[in-house]
């Protein structure tokens, strides 16, 4: 039924022999299958008086029976189609050992290229999805979504007449995955996931909105005030969509996930502090234009100093060669400049009308409203509660003898962490809960024998070179001794291009290899690939040229220029499988690249290329796609961290003070470092899937420096201004800006994370719950903990040049011993 039904697309019908791989010309389709054992055919099954001997390719079983071989004359690999095998030892001399087999396994490969690309899609949907999900349906007694009024489908009248004929026949369960099982089943997660995030950020922007004003007063509410600089924060990431869009860049579905999130807290956190900067002015100056001159000229270095740390070390960013990182460092970085201008220009004069409104005594939402006499403005609950107790708290000795405990611990984690969190993302986390792939990958992991198809590619070798030649043998060769990697047989066609290019021996007659060397290398090949699987050349000899027709290309000139070899590697079960096996590849690829010689008509196509884009030999799979990131990730991870601290250090000190940079730089390395040990310690204490190091893991690191930046940078500049010993200048500092990190990042932030805990996607829960909930945690505790407490021991001198403090009252020390 798989190979007889058709999908319609593009106003015409097609079948699976139109799109499969036809590895023999003139043949059908190579399908790794049971039932090739009986060349598809079920009355060869049903006649077959012992199916055990012939599925372990024992004796021919019917007329025209090659054992081992399929319909089409191709070989089968039994680990394609066995699954958890092992043999049973025969109680009877001179008996075959029979082999027990827990699970049967169907592979239909397609051809992967750009132009059957939509319509294979459309049939993996229509044809082998649907007919895989009927079967599953009547197995389990459920309600077949499409069908027909008659009450049964086609497939369905087959089966139930098939368990009828046989009622004793074990009821089957399929696990199956397509091509774009995985892209899928992502775009089912963001829709699922997509109700959760809107909740998250709709509690965000209805916190913002209130808590920059003064509920339950409809006079200073500034409810207006909040959702306009929501309005920015979008305008802002459009902008950096856009010129994102305008690069020919694509999104990655991190940064559409991240950055939202990371331009959100900054620029949350900069409202508060714009908007606190003009209340702070003396009461005195009543113009507005003035007061909020007198604010911006306060808080501006602090804004400007956080905006160009994070705009410099994101540009930096874009440096790496991780996609996903690349991407979200580019948004990110162009999100914060935008979002910078668009604060002290746009938010600035929003400031203005909304202080001109309550001059004039009108309500917020509604100016149309006039109050009489309305009641003065309130002081900020926040404000006195992080003066009466929260400073007292954190500027005790005893409560600092705790916190170096803390970051101590933070920091022996993050070593230890950087060490042992495990590379790769589990397959089953990264898909949806109980879906059809997730149950694949289960039973991949214990049942399937066999690992993918992987390949040698041999790129403009000159195969007349006596020298290349040996060094494709000894490569076949290294390859096979990967036990623990690679399984046998390498189809390597090197070496019966060789044996068939002997004139002198039994099979140069029926392989017709008399006279053979006097013709031109191109000449041979095309002869060597038109032998027949079916001939005796192959059947006798083993030089079956015809199934490596397709591992040769000729370029239109008639040269060979590209060949491969075709091998399968060991069953992968965890992501540490898929790096040995990818590294076991690379490393034999390494020791041979650099000594083929290349074809003299090419070298002009390499002149300027770097030593990957030149390399004669390399080895892919499509896992390697995926998995080649985790040679460098955490050296990448390192490089950036570092590189980040150095540019905030260098962009903060052309601002402030080279000692100011200093601890600042320090503060944001520590919360990203602290990050991977809070990780670690998460994976310890927490059962069931863990984090891993890789892309989303590595992103969410190089937030956490930009975002860490915000949360010292600030008090970092408020206690440069102050005056008084350290101690006073630490505490006047957290007073002033304590609250406004707390409310602006730390609040906002902590209301939209709690809401992903809920998401139905364990990604959501792991790498954006989990760590989003940490990075706020760690940049409240060394923003407003660890910060104030070492600057009242070490802090930098006092900046005459940064300005007055925004708050001119004395702070009594002794009250806080």
């Amino acid at each position: 039924m798989m190979e007889e039904r058709v999908v319609h697309y593009a106003g015409q019908n097609f079948n699976v022999s139109e799109l499969c791989y036809k590895p023999i010309t003139g043949k059908g389709c190579m399908t790794t299958s049971p039932m090739e054992f009986w060349l598809m055919n079920i009355t060869n099954m049903n006649e077959d008086k012992n199916i055990s001997e012939t599925a372990q390719c024992i004796y021919p079983r019917f007329p025209g029976h090659n054992t081992c071989f399929d319909r089409i004359g191709v070989p089968l690999m039994k680990p394609a189609i066995f699954g958890k095998s092992n043999v049973l030892e025969s109680l009877k001399k001179c008996v075959p050992d029979l082999v027990e087999c827990q699970a049967l396994l169907t592979t239909f490969l397609l051809n992967n290229n750009p132009y059957t690309e939509a319509l294979a899609e459309a049939w993996e949907k229509d044809v082998f999805i649907d007919i895989l999900q009927e079967f599953n349906d009547i197995m389990d007694e459920g309600n077949y979504k499409k069908k027909p009024q008659d009450g049964k489908t086609e497939l369905e009248k087959k089966v139930r007449q098939r368990y009828k004929d046989h009622p004793d026949m074990v009821k089957l369960h399929l696990y199956f995955m397509a091509e774009r099982s995985i892209p899928d089943d992502l775009l089912l997660q963001d829709k699922a996931n997509m109700g959760i995030v809107a909740v998250s950020y709709a509690l965000m922007f209805l916190y913002v909105s209130c808590a920059i004003g003064y509920l339950p007063s409809f006079l200073y509410s500034r409810f207006l005030v909040g959702f306009a600089g929501i309005l920015i924060v979008i305008f802002s990431l459009l902008v950096a969509f856009g010129f994102l869009a305008y690069l020919g860049m694509g999104l990655s579905i991190i940064s559409a996930e991240v950055v939202p999130f990371l331009i959100l807290a900054i620029g949350v956190d900069n409202m508060f502090i714009i908007s606190r900067a003009e209340k702070g002015v003396p009461a005195e100056v009543t113009n507005i234009e003035e007061r909020l001159a007198r604010g911006l000229s306060n808080i501006g270095p602090s804004i400007l100093c956080a905006a160009t740390c994070e705009f410099l070390a994101f540009m930096i960013g874009t440096l790496t060669n991780i996609p996903a990182l690349l991407s979200f460092c580019l948004v990110a970085g162009i999100a914060v400049l935008v979002d910078f201008i668009f604060q002290v220009t746009a938010f600035v004069a929003i400031l203005k009308l909304d202080n001109t409104r309550i001059a004039n005594h009108r309500a917020d939402v509604v100016p149309c409203i006039v109050y009489d006499n309305p009641k003065p403005r309130r002081n900020e609950i926040i404000n006195r509660l992080f003066e009466k107790y929260y400073t007292p708290f954190v500027m005790n000795k005893i409560c600092h003898l705790v916190i170096v405990a803390l970051v101590i611990l933070f920091f022996v984690f993050g070593v230890l962490g950087f060490q042992n969190i495990t590379l790769g993302i589990s397959h089953m986390a990264s898909v949806t809960s109980e879906s059809d792939i997730y149950w694949y990958f289960d039973t991949q992991e214990d049942y399937v024998d066999q690992g993918p198809i992987s390949y040698l590619v041999f790129r403009d070798v000159n195969y007349t070179n006596m020298e290349n030649r040996k060094l494709m043998n000894e490569m076949a060769d290294a390859l096979s001794v990967l036990n623990d990697s690679v399984q046998q047989p390498i189809y390597s066609w090197i070496k019966g291009f060789e044996m068939f290019l002997r004139e002198d021996t039994d099979w140069a007659v029926p392989c017709g290899s008399l006279g053979i060397n006097a013709l031109p290398f191109n000449e041979q090949m095309r002869k060597f690939v038109k032998i027949k699987v079916n001939s005796d050349c192959c059947l006798k000899y083993g030089i079956c040229g015809e199934q490596y027709i397709k591992d040769v290309v000729f370029n239109s000139w008639g040269e060979v220029e590209t060949t491969r070899y075709r091998f399968y590697h060991t069953p992968l079960r965890i992501e540490w499988d898929y790096i040995r096996d990818l590294q076991a590849t690379r490393y034999v690829v390494d020791q041979f690249t650099d000594k083929f010689k290349k074809n003299s008509w090419a070298l002009k196509n390499y002149e300027g290329k770097s030593e990957d884009e030149s390399r004669s030999v390399f080895a892919y799979s499509l896992f390697y796609v995926y998995y080649e990131q985790y040679y460098y990730i955490r050296g990448v991870l390192a490089e950036n961290i570092l590189i980040t601290v150095a540019i905030i250090i260098f962009a903060a000190q052309l601002i402030t003070t080279l000692k100011s940079s200093i601890f600042v730089g320090l503060t944001v390395f520590m919360i990203s470092f602290s990050l991977v040990g809070v990780s670690y310690m998460l994976n310890l204490m927490i059962s069931g899937f863990k984090i891993q190091f890789n892309a989303v893991f590595v992103v969410n690191i190089v937030m956490s420096a930009g975002l860490a930046v915000e949360f010292c940078a600030h008090l970092m500049i408020a206690f440069l201004r102050a005056k008084g010993s350290r101690r006073q200048r630490a505490i006047l500092a957290l007073n002033q800006m304590g609250s406004a990190i707390f409310v602006g990042i730390g609040s906002t932030k902590l209301i939209g994370v709690f809401i992903l805990g809920f998401a139905p996607s364990t990604i959501f829960r792991l790498y954006y719950f989990r760590m989003y909930l940490s990075i706020i945690f760690l940049g409240i505790f060394f923003g407003i903990m660890v910060l104030p407490m070492v600057l009242s021991y070490i802090g930098p001198a006092h900046e005459a040049g940064m300005g007055e403090s925004l708050d001119s009252k004395e702070t009594k020390e002794e009250q806080f011993v």
